[in-house]
């Protein structure tokens, strides 16, 4: 980057920093620091959500799934305006009513401490893993553009998120949040733009839909039924249901959002803008992913968006790269050219040309990445590396800097939510209820800062432990689709199973999450229909995929933990009433 873009991007950290920090004043209890004293504006929450949820992951693993892949990934998002509708209707009013700080205290009172506790665990699990992810993603693509060192750009992210966090608590997140949030969209509108300016003359944004549309790029919708399939129409409206409902409706860090508002009505709007809003936001997202694919056909374009040393490389496996190179290129000018004589002349023969070219390209781009891995013994896709890559090599100079400034937007808006959020519950479900000494509000306070500080230190410090991610976005779903069905599970006892008790739900949450690591681990062979239990520490035998995908973890461990709650339940109440009598 250039002066000026380091420029911009050193003023958008220092502002981030200043701004978060500058409401610390006005957390003077622990009321204060984790709620805001019940005093955001519906709009400010709403963006926050979407926020937090529309973190770098969004911006850079969504954009090259859907250059990899498709847009069909939009279709888990497709649960996102009932969820919230559910949820207005439940869950939002429940949390409204009894005021509390945080998701899990309406549980001790139904089922026990023993189940609060373990629920708030199951949630500090999910999130403290998912933070680390959230920070070192970007952190790979950051290092590239910015041309730094990986860790010093995972310290630049977790230090700074961390400092105004534990300074201006929920307050200050959710008003960096707003700033945030314009910074990102304002990113990912630029690159749209700059695309399609980009683009050769003759080559409109009709022709362009045109050609993804013949490459199946903007294939959106699969109403095939396949749970061993990731991304389908019910996947997205049935099992991305349960993961939405959990995420939006007990995960601390979305709910501590409209435990803030000033009235139910306005947590309600917070919930509903981000219902009316992220279909689009992610159908775009996924357009810009599919718009930079049709800009590089045209364009010129890297064999992989993500090289390897060459000094890895030996006589014979860089002789091969050269071929591969070369081989490439050609193909490049065949696809180019084909897909000119497409839009010229729109016949069937000409579109099977023009994707048999595309399809060669692929092939050719395999075998490089396959080659790469050979030399580094690592996995080198590089989904992640594609929007960063148009960055740095196509972008204006100054808007660079804008832009990877919306990178760390995405980044910490991400980050700073969880890390409140971890705090919340490690305070208030755990330091706080089970201290037995009686102990002023100024003391927990800074017992709440200082919990978030560790918090960022450990998060930052498993980032820089981890290792590179396939693609980053189904990486943290992935994560979270181990704990929030049984969590929902255990929500659903409380609001509609009034015959549950302390026992049944938490037998329920432990064989839940027990059930969905069992099926996360089942395997199946296509051919011959075989199923095989997988441990976590054994190789995955030759030929065998996953026989049912992680979306579908979220609505079985909802459903295992209701089923066996009752049933533990009513057993345990009969064994209750012969005693008594």
């Amino acid at each position: 980057m250039y002066w000026i873009d380091w420029l911009v991007l050193i003023a958008f950290l220092g502002y981030t920093i200043w701004d978060g920090t500058r409401h610390g004043k006005e957390s003077e209890n622990i009321e204060g620091f984790f709620l805001a004293n019940r005093s955001m504006p519906w709009w400010a929450m709403g963006l926050s959500v979407m926020a937090t949820q529309a973190s770098a992951i969004t911006f850079i693993g969504t954009t090259g799934q859907a250059y990899v892949e498709d847009m069909r990934f939009v279709q888990i998002y497709l649960a996102v305006p009932f969820a919230m509708i559910i949820l207005c209707m439940t869950l939002v009013p429940f949390f409204n009513k009894l005021q509390n700080f945080s998701a899990y205290e309406v549980l001790e009172e139904r089922f026990g401490l023993s189940t609060r506790l373990f629920t708030s665990f199951l949630f500090l699990m999910s999130r403290g893993l998912g933070l680390g992810i959230i920070i070192a993603a970007p952190s790979y693509v950051l290092a590239i553009l910015l041309n730094l060192p990986l860790s010093t750009t995972i310290l630049i992210i977790g230090i700074t998120a961390t400092l105004y966090t534990m300074v201006g608590g929920i307050s200050g997140v959710i008003r960096t949040d707003v700033k945030q949030m314009a910074v990102m969209m304002f990113g990912l509108a630029f690159c749209f733009y700059w695309i399609h300016h980009q683009l050769p003359p003759d080559v409109d944004f009709t022709d362009s839909l045109y050609l993804a549309g013949t490459l199946g790029k903007l294939d959106a919708l699969d109403i095939s039924f396949d749970i061993s399939e990731k991304y389908n129409i019910w996947t997205g409206v049935f099992a991305a249901l349960f993961l939405m409902l959990s995420y939006f409706g007990t995960d601390q860090s979305q709910v501590q959002r409209y435990l803030t508002a000033k009235s139910l009505n306005d947590a309600r709007k917070s919930l509903l803008l981000s219902a009316y809003a992220k279909v689009p936001m992610q159908f775009f997202i996924l357009l810009l992913g599919v718009m930079l694919y049709v800009f590089y056909i045209f364009g010129s374009a890297p064999i992989t968006f993500h090289s390897t040393d060459p000094v890895a490389e030996t006589e014979q496996t860089e002789i091969a790269g050269e071929i591969l190179q070369q081989e490439y290129q050609a193909t490049h000018m065949q696809r180019r050219q084909a897909a000119l004589n497409l839009l010229n002349n729109k016949t069937a023969e000409n579109a099977e040309a023009f994707r048999e070219a595309d399809q060669h390209l692929n092939e050719v781009r395999e075998s490089e990445l396959e080659r790469q891995e050979k030399i580094t013994e690592t996995n080198r896709n590089d989904t992640n590396y594609i929007l960063p890559y148009f960055i740095l090599t196509e972008i204006p100079i100054g808007i660079i800097g804008l832009i990877v400034a919306g990178i760390f937007a995405a980044a910490l808006s991400s980050i700073d939510s969880e890390l409140n959020a971890l705090a919340t519950i490690s305070i208030v479900d755990w330091y706080k209820r089970l201290d037995s000494k009686d102990r002023s509000e100024k003391w927990y306070l800074k017992s709440s800062r200082f919990t978030t500080v560790l918090w960022g230190l450990l998060a930052t410090g498993a980032a820089l432990a981890l290792g590179e991610t396939r693609s980053i976005i189904e990486l943290v779903n992935k994560v979270g689709s181990y704990f929030y069905g049984s969590i929902l599970g255990v929500f659903v006892l409380l609001l509609w199973v009034k015959r549950a008790n302390g026992v049944g739900a938490l037998t329920g949450l432990i064989s839940g999450m027990i059930t969905v690591f069992f099926f996360d681990r089942l395997f199946e062979h296509p051919e011959t229909g075989n199923w095989q239990l997988i441990l976590p520490w054994q190789e995955s035998p030759e030929g065998f995929t996953k026989a049912i995908e992680y979306l579908w973890l979220n609505p079985l461990g909802t459903v295992v933990v209701v089923i066996v709650g009752i049933t533990v339940s009513m057993l345990w109440n009969q064994v209750s009433d012969k005693s008594l009598s």
